[in-house]
């Protein structure tokens, strides 16, 4: 999904949630006042084109992860070929596609929308019971980071067995964290500067004891 393949119409629906979410958290953002924001005069507008408020939080989410899972696999492949899959290329394909993404949006709420989301989930994003995991998005993009995490999980050998999960869903908020402070405030510093010094802080975060 790109925004050249939405209708007008889904696409103002698509990006007043993500601005509106990313600002005010999921919860906190009644179905009227995206319907508004996007130019709607029906109240029914995100039932008819998305057919649930979970379908159009979906559909935001798609309209970026398409991108960036193009982008990793990309990384992922290029790295396979080299033979120098380890763990600090695992955090590169993380973060990169990431990063950028956020370059593309001007401005962007793609980080602040993932940090709303991800505040509505227990913190080892591993440990999602059934109900929540029916709740979640789903696709190839989910199962390349799914993928991706569990490598690095499987990577932390200095940790006990059942910490290493939680350690990469730490390490995952703190990038999402750190992605959606700099997207209050754009200025403070360059993407280009902030890329590799997230790089480095959350592999020390996967490295510490």
């Amino acid at each position: 999904m790109t925004q050249s393949t939405l209708s007008t119409a889904r696409l103002s629906l698509v990006q007043a949630a993500e601005r509106l979410v990313a600002e005010r958290g999921v919860h906190g953002v009644p179905a009227s006042a995206v319907v508004r924001a996007a130019g709607h005069k029906n109240n029914s507008a995100i039932s008819y084109h998305f057919g649930s408020w979970d379908g159009l939080l979906e559909a935001v989410w798609r309209l970026h992860t398409d991108r960036v899972t193009v982008d990793r696999a990309v990384f992922l492949a290029a790295a396979h070929d080299r033979g120098g899959y380890d763990l600090p290329v695992m955090v590169e394909a993380y973060i990169g596609p990431l990063v950028a993404e956020l370059r593309r949006q001007q401005p962007s709420y793609w980080a602040r929308f993932n940090e709303q989301w991800m505040a509505t989930i227990r913190l080892d994003v591993f440990a999602l019971d059934d109900a929540a995991l029916a709740r979640q998005p789903q696709g190839e993009a989910v199962a390349m980071v799914h993928n991706l995490f569990t490598d690095m999980a499987d990577a932390l050998t200095h940790l006990p067995e059942d910490g290493r999960t939680r350690r990469v869903a730490l390490m995952a908020r703190f990038v999402i964290g750190s992605l959606a402070a700099w997207e209050r405030e754009p200025d403070a510093t360059a993407l280009d500067e902030l890329e590799p010094e997230l790089v480095r802080l959350a592999l020390a975060l996967l490295e510490a004891p």
